[in-house]
């Protein structure tokens, strides 16, 4: 059954708004109130794109581009742009996976939380893989810090850009030492 709020968010007109950076192309889908859907950065622009059209927004005017496409290009830049203080409009998901995504945001930048402080912090100490399979289907990831998320050993694990890009925003938050190669 359809609710309410699902219904609206279907018939939602999102705005796509992508920014060429300085470790890729990356954008946002964005409904009236926030962040809807995110991409992580992509090589070409078009991958950007393709991945906004899926959820369903198209490139138009807004007010908010210019800020959008600052606070992108100064996050990759390594600038310290807090992203994870942008408005959100999460899509239709239970509340315990909202209440895992919005604590993702409880992890400052320049530091990391295992998978087992998640669920500790939304009250499932006991499920940290049913928490970590949340942050895998994190929609909006820079924004929700999903990255920052951990194995306890500290071992960087699952990540929908790859390990390398994990550790590339890792490393730009000054979580990891910077690769000197």
């Amino acid at each position: 059954m359809t609710t309410p709020t699902q219904a609206a968010q279907e018939t939602d007109n999102l705005t796509a708004i992508i920014a060429d950076t300085a470790m890729g192309w990356a954008g946002v889908a964005l409904s009236e109130t926030g962040i809807r859907h995110a991409t992580l950065f992509h090589r070409t622009r078009e991958a950007a794109a393709g991945e906004l059209r899926a959820f369903g927004a198209v490139e138009r005017a807004d007010p908010r581009t210019d800020e959008i496409v600052a606070l992108l290009t100064s996050y990759a830049a390594g600038q310290g742009a807090s992203l994870d203080q942008y408005p959100v409009d999460l899509p239709a998901c239970s509340p315990l996976q909202r209440e895992t995504w919005l604590a993702l945001r409880e992890i400052p930048p320049g530091q990391t939380r295992s998978y087992g402080w998640l669920a500790r912090r939304v009250g499932r100490e006991q499920s940290p893989r049913a928490i970590g399979a949340f942050v895998g289907a994190n929609p909006i990831p820079l924004w929700l810090p999903c990255h920052r998320v951990i194995a306890t050993d500290g071992t960087l694990h699952g990540f929908g850009g790859g390990l390398a890009m994990k550790q590339a925003l890792l490393e730009l938050e000054g979580a990891l030492p910077k690769r000197l190669l």
